[in-house]
């Protein structure tokens, strides 16, 4: 355990949860497939669900065929989730490969301090960014009722 810590002193703290675009697009596709091979046994299951609970009503077995609703409901919730992750997932990696091949197609950018087409290190995404969307931010929108800048006041009295 002593040696472990030796180690993880010597490895910069970046290196540690650096992985390569390509490497990371491969596990973005894995995981992706593994999603879509879950939602078609769940949907194979849904449909023997639905030939159990039917079974189990012709045979008046209205325990049984209640237990199978429910397994039913609870695999078409499953189906949803499965459906949104996959959506979710898709969608990340192909935004990612769209900054992949972006990145790619422009020319590097020299930076004042690091030299000559060096490019800096994008900012880190702020902590509240769980999914990587970037900043949001919209301009600022006065809340006061008297007239602003460039706004002409209005006036009440009727015309003749």
């Amino acid at each position: 355990m002593a040696h472990t810590g030796i180690l993880l002193a010597q490895v910069p703290p970046a290196a540690l949860h650096a992985v390569a675009a390509s490497e990371q697009a491969a596990r973005d596709n894995d995981r992706i497939a593994i999603l879509r091979q879950e939602l078609k046994k769940s949907e194979e299951q849904l449909e023997s669900l639905v030939h159990r609970k039917a079974e189990r009503l012709a045979a008046s077995d209205m325990q049984a065929a209640n237990e199978a609703e429910e397994q039913r409901v609870r695999t078409l919730g499953d189906i949803a989730g499965l459906r949104r992750e996959i959506a979710s997932a898709s969608h990340l990696a192909a935004s990612q490969a769209t900054v992949m091949r972006t990145a790619g197609a422009l020319p590097a950018r020299s930076h004042p301090t690091l030299g000559k087409g060096a490019t800096p290190a994008p900012a880190p995404a702020p902590w509240w960014d769980v999914y990587g969307n970037g900043r949001r931010f919209e301009a600022p929108v006065s809340r006061s009722l008297a007239p602003g800048q460039g706004s002409r006041a209005v006036s009440t009295r009727p015309l003749e």
